[in-house]
């Protein structure tokens, strides 16, 4: 899923939870990334977050 916000943020929504953010710098000519996984049993959010 993705969303596309009012603040010029797509926000992309992964179907295990996680999700990751694009949005253009406010100050700088330069693109900023956010993301977020969930941690699942036996941690596996670091792999996760190394697939992202």
């Amino acid at each position: 899923m993705i969303d596309l916000l009012s603040s010029n943020v797509l926000k992309f929504w992964l179907q295990d939870g996680s999700w990751f953010a694009i949005r253009p710098s406010g100050t700088e000519p330069k693109m900023k990334f956010y993301f977020g996984v969930k941690q699942g049993p036996e941690d596996e959010g670091e792999e996760r977050l190394k697939q992202i």
